[in-house]
């Protein structure tokens, strides 16, 4: 991933979804942050803003944690929202975590369990989120 920045001079990475595998994070302090991200991720040309939003695998962990904005004093590549819009010159990007649109992640959650701080009453987030992307 590193040669391939540096080939072709990027100026930020997107990160769609599910940043830490299997469960999320655990807390702000969680080392998966550090050996998950920071520390596999440290070629030169990879020192560019990450825009990133959740997968359902990050809803298996503390949700907020990784939204939390501390994680920039610890690595400051580090941008995770739940949805939000990048334009960068060439093209405009719009990020929206889809997860909460899935019916099965809240009816049936098979043997994982989802925190749902932030969406719950679910109809009201996306409603919301739906007038604000309109």
């Amino acid at each position: 991933m590193g040669k391939i920045g540096e080939k072709l001079k990027i100026n930020f990475v997107v990160s769609t979804g599910d940043n830490f595998y299997d469960d999320g994070l655990k807390s702000i302090n969680d080392p998966a942050f550090l050996n998950s991200f920071t520390k596999i991720y440290k070629a030169k040309s990879l020192q560019k803003p990450w825009y990133n939003v959740l997968g359902n695998h990050d809803y298996r962990g503390n949700v907020e944690a990784q939204l939390s904005p501390n994680f920039r004093s610890v690595d400051s590549r580090w941008l995770c929202m739940r949805s939000f819009v990048v334009n960068s010159e060439i093209a405009e990007l719009f990020f929206v975590d889809t997860t909460p649109f899935v019916d099965k992640y809240f009816v049936r959650p098979k043997d994982h369990k989802y925190d749902w701080s932030g969406v719950l009453p679910r109809q009201h987030y996306l409603s919301n989120l739906l007038k604000v992307t309109h």
